[in-house]
């Protein structure tokens, strides 16, 4: 299992488009659905917002909301939850289990979201990798 991806990561290919060039640049962004909702939980509360900002980076696309306020299209972290790189080579099954989902628990527990800490556990890792597997 250590060599197995996680299952809350994800690459994606996005183009930029730079003043004066033809060919828009392609750039790979790598993501981590677990700290994306650790990050959406965090903001739930003034404290826990000024931590996840520090965890988030600008999103290079943008949307609006429904009057019309421009807000970022997807929330795009810098660090997993044990606020290690998102990167494939270190992204595997293990360090989910081992690291990410208790540093997500224990984030959450620490600014008061106790419901939300309970429902994570390091089973979920061991079922995204058996899901991704055909197991």
């Amino acid at each position: 299992m250590s060599g197995t991806r996680c299952g809350h990561f994800s690459l994606e290919i996005e183009e930029l488009r730079l003043p004066n060039t033809y060919v828009p640049l392609r750039v790979p962004i790598r993501r981590c659905a677990l700290a994306e909702h650790m990050v959406m939980i965090l903001s739930r509360s003034e404290e826990g917002r000024a931590v996840a900002t520090k965890l988030t980076i600008a999103a290079s696309r943008e949307a609006l909301d429904s009057v019309g306020v421009q807000i970022p299209e997807t929330i795009r972290v810098a660090f997993g939850p044990d606020l290690e790189a998102i990167h494939a080579p270190e992204c595997t099954g293990l360090r989910c289990q081992e690291s990410c989902t208790p540093s997500y628990r224990l984030l959450l527990l620490e600014f008061g979201f106790d419901t939300e800490a309970g429902e994570a556990s390091e089973a979920s890792c061991l079922e995204l990798i058996g899901l991704l597997e055909g197991t």
